[in-house]
């Protein structure tokens, strides 16, 4: 393997680490519940006395009121998980798979029995189901839900959706990655430029070491000279 692709394949497997794949999980899961929630998951059979038969649909996220909300949550303790300790990462982690797996509940629930038509009809009478005023999905408070079948295909993906979470969690608290390198704004100048001047010699020819440097007032130049220097 030549020089190039083997740095090349280090710089891929650096960026491929576990914190990264669990942040790309986590996004994928975030996505795939919001979007199986607009989908349809449940179609609802209405005898109404006065009207007759008719069908009803109820899409993912007003039968789960709860998906879209735990896969914001699931996201926002992925992403704040890059600014904190490894061992807040792991704790983050183990929420955002908790999360994951609750949101995964109800697909579960619905694939493993009967859909609860009580709840059917409590949503269709209330018109939690409208999605736009001008086309209502409500029933009056006379009719009855009889049957209900559901959607397959969106609550499977749903499902999915939730495990990926639970993976990208998982591995993020077996996996947090080494502590974040580089200076805090908030450290003392001494303590600033103490750092950097050992990060220049560790790696002087980092970017990022250089930029802190530079951003500390140590200017990397006059180390080079120095080094250059005869004794």
């Amino acid at each position: 393997m030549t020089p190039a692709k083997d740095t090349a394949t280090k710089a891929v497997k650096k960026r491929l680490n576990g914190r990264n794949l669990a942040l790309v999980l986590t996004l994928l899961s975030a996505a795939g519940l919001w979007g199986t929630g607009q989908m349809t998951w449940l179609t609802a059979s209405v005898v109404d006395d006065k009207t007759g038969e008719s069908t009803e649909q109820i899409i993912g996220r007003v039968w789960d009121a709860a998906g879209t909300p735990l896969a914001l949550a699931m996201l926002a303790a992925m992403i704040l998980s890059f600014a904190l300790a490894p061992m807040a990462r792991r704790v983050l982690g183990g929420i955002s798979a908790a999360l994951a797996a609750i949101a995964g509940f109800a697909a579960v629930m619905l694939l493993g029995g009967d859909p609860d038509l009580d709840r059917a009809q409590q949503l269709l009478t209330t018109g939690a189901a409208t999605q736009k005023s001008t086309d209502p999905v409500q029933i009056s408070d006379w009719a009855t839900v009889v049957d209900a079948s559901v959607h397959t295909f969106p609550v499977v993906l749903a499902l999915l959706a939730a495990a990926c979470g639970v993976v990208g969690g998982v591995l993020l608290a077996m996996k947090p990655g080494e502590a974040r390198q580089g200076h805090s704004r908030y450290e003392t100048p001494e303590a600033r430029r103490e750092g950097v001047v050992e990060d220049l010699n560790e790696e002087p020819g980092s970017g990022r070491v250089l930029w802190d440097a530079l951003d500390a007032g140590v200017d990397p130049t006059d180390r080079e000279e120095s080094d250059k220097r005869p004794d």
